[in-house]
């Protein structure tokens, strides 16, 4: 059953970032015309509720922190030629409403609220390189978040001290190792897609079970393949593992080692490029999700649709198409631009 957590909070985020103050561009490239090179010194200058438009770039921008509400927009996270890149992020104290979209990251985001609770903060369509992870070390709570549309390895660790987020959506991303959760009552987990053995951790198991739903754990290994651990049961989720078998998955209609029948996914390494975790038509995963949801990160129930790529809705991405090849002194270049809304 889905948890009345998942509504309330998708309804108060909706309206967070409608008051935002000014746009201001950022952009390292040399020569560039933008109102920033520096994204720290962009962020240092920026009013609450500002948006920062960070474009792509060869450079990384570096490590930032983070210590106001700020919507920081890169151009995305896995374009074959257009990436927005930054190392580590922290958060710190007064970060709430903050959200983080279309940014290929390099290293971990450390929440590091130590006096004030962070409520409001979105992490969305972005990439994390491998052993980069969302940690929350302060000695304050995170609450009110949705973390989704993502590809990731870690969120949290199998401790409560850094585990410390409670009214959570984790929806629609790609998990590459594991996600931990210590209040268990208040986190919802659904429509995720977990590879290469990626599982879920109840840190707090001895107070109840965590609930995972709506979900895909697809591997390619030579073992057997063991998704469960001690107090996480799952509903309408499925499993299969390509080279061997699966255990069954705990809890209630759940289809076990079954082929979801992606539309393309030879392995289980995300590719931005070859993969697209789209349904085929007769896959098992097709309606048999918890109220007839799909299974997987593409959910029939949600207006957000998962990117590959990571642009960001509502930003308009340019591609040139078609380019003359060859062109005489004073001749003209003729240049076909294709332009997708998102």
């Amino acid at each position: 059953m889905k948890k009345i957590t998942t509504l309330s909070l998708m309804l108060l985020l909706t309206s967070i970032f409608i008051n935002a103050q000014t746009t201001i561009t950022v952009d390292n490239s040399t020569g560039a015309d933008a109102d920033h090179g520096d994204l720290q010194s962009a962020i240092n200058s920026a009013a609450n509720g500002d948006i920062l438009y960070v474009h792509a770039s060869e450079n990384t921008y570096g490590d930032i922190i983070i210590d106001k509400p700020l919507t920081i927009v890169g151009f995305s996270h896995s374009d074959a030629d257009k990436e927005t890149m930054i190392d580590e992020v922290n958060l710190l104290d007064n970060a709430s409403n903050v959200k983080l979209t279309g940014i290929h990251f390099t290293n971990d985001i450390d929440i590091n609220n130590d006096s004030t609770m962070i409520t409001d903060l979105i992490i969305e369509n972005n990439f994390f390189d491998n052993g980069s992870e969302i940690y929350f070390g302060g000695d304050a709570l995170v609450s009110n978040m949705i973390i989704r549309g993502n590809v990731l390895d870690q969120i949290g660790t199998n401790s409560a001290s850094w585990t410390k987020y409670t009214n959570a959506i984790i929806s629609q991303n790609i998990i590459k190792d594991d996600i931990n959760v210590f209040y268990h009552d208040f986190v919802t987990i659904e429509n995720n897609i977990f590879l290469n053995g990626a599982f879920v951790t109840n840190v707090d198991d001895d107070t109840g079970d965590l609930e995972v739903e709506d979900s895909i754990f697809f591997t390619s290994s030579n073992s057997i393949f063991n998704p469960n651990r001690d107090g996480v049961v799952f509903q309408n989720c499925l499993s299969y593992n390509d080279l061997n078998g699966v255990i069954d998955l705990s809890g209630t209609n759940n289809i076990n080692d079954t082929n979801p029948l992606f539309v393309s996914a030879d392995d289980d390494e995300f590719d931005a490029l070859e993969d697209d975790y789209n349904l085929q038509a007769g896959s098992p995963a097709l309606g048999t999700g918890v109220a007839g949801d799909d299974i997987g990160i593409y959910s029939t129930n949600s207006a957000f649709v998962f990117n590959n790529f990571g642009f960001t809705a509502g930003i308009p991405t340019v591609t040139i198409t078609a380019i003359t090849s060859q062109v005489a002194p004073g001749g003209n270049v003729e240049v076909t631009i294709q332009s997708n809304s998102n």
